[in-house]
């Protein structure tokens, strides 16, 4: 039933837009839905994919080294917030909103290291679509309603352990176990029609997500100003079992190797340049995928600079812009889907003794486009990260 459901709703996508919708995305409908970073406000701030940046942070499942760097025991928490206007051929398709919490990460010393364990997110699958469709019952055209709701996800629950090696280098591994679920439900709503037959029906599904991942890096000091990071993600297959009451089969789902690069330089002295880039072949799932959904292989790049000498109220508050840009790994239909975004933000520091911060929360903004074929989403997409260390 997996199938039928997903071959129906795409269908209804690639003939109309939807008239009302609710989530984040129509690209979350796609596929195995729509990927999220687990990254926090500073590296959304500054267009990163969380890796290469200078100083310590809690990114297990992109930057896996960098807790090695952390001076103290740390936690951050993220939050998303997300605004997209829709369109299809330049008609307006709807809106969306909701709230993520990408990041939950911890980081304790231990061993000579810092060991981690970290919640995050991985794809949103997340989706409410309504479509108007006139049938024909006894030679009388009547106007009724089909609705989709899908609602779930795919998150992963780690364990990392990240240590320098001399001065200048520190390597770094996260272990991960894939988690998560998705709800499927297809409606075809008669409203007030009181003929016999024409009961609203409802088919629907359940599948709980299981597989895992490793993450391992190392980042690297290059002289007294610049840093450079690697790292590689592997999974397992993803698996995708069905309930017990589910008319469909499990599935199961070859993910890609994922492998990025990052980098950053003191240009001057409060001045920092920032560049990272990713990489995936998601183009091997194609024979996974329903008919009408696409697969392709993904690559992101995003670029920034950090002022980290402002200040606000007598407080150190660095100011951040940046850019990115990256494809999508599912696309309805043939043309492949791409999201790119102008960002900035800053952060403010409550609490920070001998340059080493305490307490403080970042804040990011972007303002991007998601585009593929004649679908395009604009967005507004804020990150709130809380910051803490010395637990």
């Amino acid at each position: 039933m997996m199938k039928l459901v997903s071959a129906v709703f795409v269908t209804l996508l690639l003939l109309a837009a939807p008239a009302a919708a609710a989530g984040q995305s129509l690209f979350n409908s796609a596929g195995l839905g729509r990927p999220l970073e687990a990254v926090d406000a500073r590296a959304r701030a500054l267009g990163s994919f969380g890796i290469g940046l200078q100083g310590g942070a809690i990114a297990p499942g992109t930057d896996p080294a960098a807790a090695a760097r952390l001076p103290f025991p740390s936690g951050v928490m993220v939050g998303q917030p997300t605004w997209v206007e829709a369109s299809r051929e330049s008609v307006a398709a709807g809106h969306f909103r909701g709230t993520r919490f990408p990041l939950l990460g911890i980081a304790y010393p231990l061993m000579g290291g810092m060991a981690t364990v970290h919640v995050g997110s991985v794809l949103d699958q997340r989706f409410h679509g309504d479509r108007p469709v006139t049938i024909d019952l006894g030679g009388t055209s009547h106007d009724v309603i089909d609705r989709f709701t899908q609602e779930g996800g795919v998150s992963t629950a780690g364990l990392g352990y990240a240590r320098m090696v001399g001065d200048r280098l520190s390597v770094g591994v996260t272990v991960g176990r894939y988690t998560g679920s998705v709800i499927r439900e297809l409606t075809r709503d008669f409203g007030d029609l009181d003929l016999d037959g024409t009961e609203s029906f409802t088919t629907s599904g359940f599948w709980s997500y299981a597989g895992t991942t490793v993450t391992a890096g190392a980042t690297a000091d290059v002289g007294s100003i610049g840093r450079l990071a690697a790292s590689a993600t592997w999974s397992s297959s993803l698996d995708a079992d069905a309930s017990s009451e589910t008319a469909g089969e499990d599935r199961s789902y070859d993910l890609p190797l994922e492998l990025r690069v990052g980098g950053s330089a003191v240009l001057a002295p409060g001045l920092v340049l920032v560049a990272s880039a990713v990489h995936a072949d998601w183009s091997t799932l194609q024979e996974d995928l329903s008919g009408g959904v696409t697969a392709h292989g993904t690559t992101g790049f995003g670029v920034g600079v950090e002022l980290s000498q402002v200040r606000l109220l007598a407080r150190r508050a660095p100011l951040r812009l940046g850019y990115r840009r990256s494809g999508l790994p599912f696309a309805l239909g043939d043309d492949s889907a791409t999201e790119s975004a102008f960002t900035g933000g800053l952060g403010f520091l409550f609490n920070e003794a001998n340059g080493i911060v305490l307490a403080g929360v970042d804040l990011a903004v972007e303002r991007g486009e998601r585009k593929a074929g004649s679908i395009v989403e604009q967005f507004w997409r804020g990150t709130v990260a809380l910051r803490v260390s010395g637990l």
